[in-house]
């Protein structure tokens, strides 16, 4: 396998892996700010755990058919609303991990996937 192949295949995984992180991103950011408030109360948490659950099943399902998860973090983030109370602060940074996701990571990920499958077939053609 050649450098550039190498190169084009390495930033592939880059973007795939950006584009989990930022689908995850307030999940992760308001799941943890939520549990660790003291202030809130213990049936806004157990809801929060009973969105979790139920976005744990609807993922293994999701996987195994090959799904988009953003429906499904959608949901964690209604969770996240019973914990935190503040859904303007929630939707304004899923919208822009959303965003930022579907407009640069995605089409970055398809563009160098394509670039290093294109280059493989190159590199067997040449016997590099």
């Amino acid at each position: 396998m050649s450098d550039i192949t190498k190169r084009y295949k390495r930033l592939s995984y880059i973007f795939f892996w950006l584009g989990i992180f930022l689908t995850f991103l307030p999940l992760i950011i308001f799941g943890i700010k939520g549990c660790m408030d003291g202030s809130i109360e213990l049936t806004n948490k157990l809801k929060f755990s009973l969105c979790f659950v139920s976005a744990i099943s609807l993922t293994m399902m999701g996987i195994k058919s090959k799904y988009n998860c953003r429906s499904i973090t959608y949901l964690l983030l209604f969770g996240c609303y019973f914990v935190v109370k503040r859904i303007e602060i929630v939707v304004l940074v899923s919208g822009i991990c959303c965003i930022l996701d579907e407009f640069v990571a995605r089409p970055l990920h398809k563009y160098y996937r394509e670039k290093a499958s294109i280059n493989k077939e190159i590199d067997k053609r040449i016997g590099v």
